[in-house]
């Protein structure tokens, strides 16, 4: 496993780094790091519906659409960010514990009782402490996380707009109120707390050498910054008409449905949410369109494929009963 030194804080090269490493690097990899204050989307979420654009305007706050899915975050200087890039294994263990586990071992070796919780978390006392998410290349993952050490509790109240729909049938409280942080446990700054991370994660996996990019990788890191980081289209993603727009909770995540339906024909068809999956959601929303909102006609058009390879957790049928209620709802 290679060590990568990254003292950048602009998330738009990070992610767009992140992306170098995991498609052109065949070593294992780890590297902190950490963004100014910015809005980091899940890759399947309508951007603009998941936060305050005002008050991000107003305080200079970025707005960047990571590769994984999962849901929306706030960051700053106050927390940090680490990423593990390594081979994909279907070995039947849970894909999140397994790389969560050294961050859990780093945090008790400082004494914190710190345990993997729910499909992606790290909590402590019953509050979070990092959310978790994963995106696979070809036989590669990346998977990357937050470590709350400190946070700002007025920007994330007030930048972050949660769906009402994720408290249905639920005690309502605020993100800020549902997040722990690390620093109350220990004393040291965040930079001592990132040393620390290193150090134990060097120490677990044997890292002995540290990876620094050439010249023609900075060139292809600034590339993919400038072409998907960097660009309002991939960070804020292009809105559609559609004529039926409604959202669903499920155990494994949020699925929000845009479609346009003409006549009883699924003409245009997106799905959001905070959800994870190991192809491209949007691979799947256009396997839905041309079909029209009939149960055999949908079980037709879904031959052959395995909605869970899109959204983790979710059936075929599960997807089909959801896409029919549009017949009932209307934007």
């Amino acid at each position: 496993m290679l060590l990568i030194e990254n003292p950048s804080t602009d998330p738009a090269y990070n992610h767009a780094l992140e992306e170098y490493l995991l498609k052109n690097l065949q070593e294992d990899v780890f590297m902190v790091w950490q963004n100014v204050p910015t809005i980091l989307i899940g890759r399947n979420q309508d951007a603009l519906c998941e936060y305050d654009a005002d008050y991000v305007r107003e305080k200079g706050i970025r707005v960047v659409r990571r590769l994984s899915g999962g849901g929306t975050i706030y960051c700053d200087l106050k927390n940090l960010q680490y990423t593990l890039i390594a081979p994909f294994r279907d070995d039947g263990e849970n894909p999140f514990l397994k790389f969560a586990a050294p961050v859990v071992g780093a945090l008790r070796q400082l004494g914190i009782d710190a345990e993997f919780t729910g499909r992606n978390d790290i909590t402590v006392e019953g509050k979070k402490v990092s959310g978790n998410a994963q995106f696979r290349y070809e036989n590669r993952v990346l998977h990357h996380g937050t470590l709350l050490f400190d946070v700002d509790r007025e920007a994330i109240s007030k930048a972050l707009r949660p769906n009402p729909v994720k408290f249905v049938n639920k005690q309502v409280r605020s993100v800020a109120s549902r997040i722990g942080t690390l620093a109350e446990y220990v004393r040291m700054d965040v930079r001592e707390f990132m040393e620390h991370l290193k150090g134990h994660f060097m120490n677990h996996y044997g890292i002995r050498e540290t990876y620094a990019l050439r010249e023609d990788g900075l060139r292809e890191v600034m590339r993919i910054k400038r072409e998907r980081f960097d660009s309002p289209s991939w960070n804020l993603g292009v809105r559609h008409r559609f004529t039926h727009g409604y959202d669903v909770r499920h155990p494994f995540g949020m699925i929000g449905y845009r479609l346009d339906v003409d006549a009883g024909v699924i003409r245009h068809a997106e799905i959001l949410g905070d959800f994870f999956g190991d192809r491209d959601v949007l691979e799947l929303a256009r396997r839905l369109e041309g079909n029209a909102l009939d149960h055999a006609e949908l079980s037709r058009g879904l031959e052959g494929i395995r909605v869970d390879d899109y959204i983790r957790g979710m059936e075929n049928g599960a997807l089909i009963e959801d896409l029919l209620a549009a017949r009932t709802t209307a934007a």
